[in-house]
């Protein structure tokens, strides 16, 4: 019976054509994704080993950019959110899972941007602190482990450097800081008006604010030697100087605007947080001083507008004349704290290590051992350090302490209408 049946199926394939011979090639296009044809070079040769060695080699590439994309890896850490990911230690914050290609996807729930395997990162409530750190240490090993197994981020992760503030690399850590100061300036009068109390619960003396006026200053006029910048810049207004250079200092700059309608946010550079600024109060109207002291100074009811009033902004201002207890009352409205407005797991509000500080070494020798520094302190630190080894104090310009004074005489009477 056998033999009959194998002609029959012989005869059935003679009707039906002889089916092609699956080849080792055609099963590994079929796994990749698909079946190729074998395509022939110009002098008749089959070209399909050549062309499966060239796609691994570009796959590989790519997997190597996205683990050494800065953009890529503040994406992921963009995805973790208070209401998806809250009560983990620092040592599970989003900077180290993002380190390892996740992203956070449900609350307490992973999802690996490459291999797309999921991780549940929970932690159960427990009044036994030794089995607490127990998961911890778990958890931290299974963002490595918890990954499919070809999977290229255990053994690819980012670099550390994306997450930390860069006090060890003075040159990055002051070209950083300076581009976000330019970038916060453009926002003008939509910047916050800073409270004078948190100002010195923060140690931000006039003098140090001072310095690091001049060390913008000085910056970018090195930058601009022989060049016509193309536009009046915004910084040439002083009253804008202040708390541009503060929130830059502690890690803000002007978010990317999305849409048509310009909104005045500003965004953290490590930990994502976005804040929009028409919750807080802003440089509603500034008196605007200038360097010649011919000029007079505007009334203080006057409004000068430096940037055109987006249709966010018209609303708001339109509501701020509105009686109180109405929707939007202006006291309602709360003073912008830089440091306060990070989330906790950020460095710029965290202790880091490095930094140098301005003192002498002989005055730090008689003073208490130095505590730990959050990470805005130490780059100011640094900052200042750096001033003070690369200018030479004599050939400051004189002219630069008179500014200084203008800017902190504004300053100071922000603090009083505050207060009034």
């Amino acid at each position: 019976m056998a033999a009959p049946s194998a002609g029959a199926a012989a005869a059935a394939g003679g009707v039906r054509g002889k089916p092609p011979a699956v080849t080792p090639q055609q099963i590994r296009d079929l796994i990749d994704g698909g079946i190729a044809p074998e395509a022939a070079g110009p002098d008749g040769k089959d070209t399909s080993d050549c062309s499966e060695s060239t796609n691994g080699s570009s796959q590989l590439d790519s997997l190597s950019l996205e683990s050494t994309s800065k953009e890529a890896y503040f994406s992921r850490v963009e995805t973790f959110t208070p209401l998806k990911w809250a009560g983990k230690p620092h040592e599970l914050s989003p900077l180290v899972c993002a380190k390892y290609g996740w992203t956070n996807v449900e609350c307490d729930m992973l999802k690996c941007s490459s291999c797309q395997a999921f991780l549940c990162m929970s932690l159960q409530l427990t009044f036994d602190f030794n089995k607490y750190k127990e998961r911890c240490v778990e958890l931290k090993k299974a963002l490595c482990t918890a990954h499919e197994k070809f999977c290229f981020w255990p053994d690819s992760p980012c670099p550390d450097r994306f997450a930390m503030l860069l006090v060890d690399e003075p040159r990055a850590l002051l070209q950083d800081f300076l581009e976000r100061f330019q970038s916060l300036c453009q926002l003008e009068l939509q910047l916050p008006s800073l409270r004078p109390e948190d100002m010195k619960n923060m140690s931000l003396t006039e003098e140090k604010i001072s310095l690091l006026l001049q060390l913008i200053g000085e910056e970018l006029e090195h930058k601009m030697e022989g060049e016509k910048p193309p536009v009046k810049l915004a910084m040439e207004i002083l009253p804008v100087h202040v708390p541009a250079c503060i929130l830059a200092l502690c890690g803000w700059t002007c978010s990317a605007a999305s849409g048509s309608v310009h909104l005045s946010v500003i965004t953290c550079s490590r930990c994502m947080r976005k804040v929009g600024l028409w919750g807080f109060h802003q440089l509603e109207s500034v008196e605007l001083d200038s360097c010649s002291p011919s000029s007079a100074l505007p009334a203080p009811t006057e409004r000068s507008p430096l940037v055109p009033t987006s249709p966010r902004r018209m609303l708001t201002r339109s509501q701020d004349t509105l009686p109180p207890g109405s929707e939007q009352d202006t006291s309602l409205r709360s003073f912008f704290d830089p440091s306060s407005q990070h989330r906790d797991w950020c460095p710029w509000v965290n202790t880091v290590e490095g930094g140098e500080t301005l003192e002498d070494t002989t005055a730090q020798e008689e003073k208490e051992p130095v505590k730990a520094e959050p990470g805005w302190q130490v780059v100011l630190n640094t900052l200042l350090a750096t001033r003070k080894c690369d200018r030479v104090p004599e050939t400051e310009p004189v002219s630069l302490s008179v500014k200084s004074c203008k800017v902190f005489r504004i300053f100071r009477q922000w603090e009083s209408m505050n207060s009034s």
